[in-house]
């Protein structure tokens, strides 16, 4: 008789109970699940920006050097085609294909990151401009084959795969550089407003 008569009573305080234990496990579990559906640390963690926010921050970063937009978007097209993950053969990392050395050399502490391997290439490249008086042909091809060994060839004539990627990224920046000032058109302003920057000349 005992058992029948406390039968039932487990059935009631189960029931009552059930609800509050669903309540509590719910009150632990979901913290934990936001964390990895909405932690915004979790989106850079191997997956690569949009080309949206890559732009802008070509943007940011031509404008803190002085530099056309356009010709970093060509760069950044012929290096690696937009991918921050890309790592070329020779160990060159990232959107505009830094080697390590270079990399440490303008403080880029994670050439993977976009903003901070964009400014570094960014530098790099101003730098090469200013090293050889605004020359863009020169300039690419000490980006693309070493600013040393470009200054002891005699013309590109010595490097023809360094002179077929200088005449890539250019038609690539010509590209650009038209879509540009399609788009200034159409807002009303003149492509050099939009993006002034230093005089560059292209060697033939």
């Amino acid at each position: 008789m005992r058992h029948s008569d406390w039968h039932p009573r487990w059935i009631h305080l189960t029931r009552a109970l059930c609800p509050l234990l669903v309540a509590v496990c719910l009150t632990v579990v979901m913290p934990w699940l936001s964390r990895l559906t909405v932690d915004p640390g979790m989106t850079d963690l191997g997956f690569p920006r949009s080309p949206e926010s890559i732009h802008a921050l070509i943007a940011t970063h031509a404008e803190q050097y002085a530099l056309d937009p356009a010709l970093l978007q060509a760069v950044i097209k012929v290096e690696s085609n937009y991918n921050p993950e890309a790592i070329s053969s020779k160990g060159a990392i990232g959107l505009m294909q830094l080697m390590p050395l270079t990399a440490r050399a303008f403080h880029v502490l994670d050439p993977f990151d976009p903003d901070d391997n964009i400014r570094g290439g960014a530098a790099l490249l101003r730098r090469l401009l200013d090293r050889f008086g605004g020359d863009l042909s020169l300039a690419l091809a000490a980006y693309h084959a070493g600013e040393r060994r470009v200054s002891q060839a005699i013309g590109m004539a010595s490097l023809p795969e360094t002179r077929l990627y200088v005449e890539r990224v250019l038609r690539h920046y010509e590209h650009f550089v038209v879509d540009d000032t399609l788009s200034a058109v159409r807002a009303g302003t003149s492509y050099r407003q939009r993006h002034p920057v230093s005089p560059l000349h292209v060697s033939e």
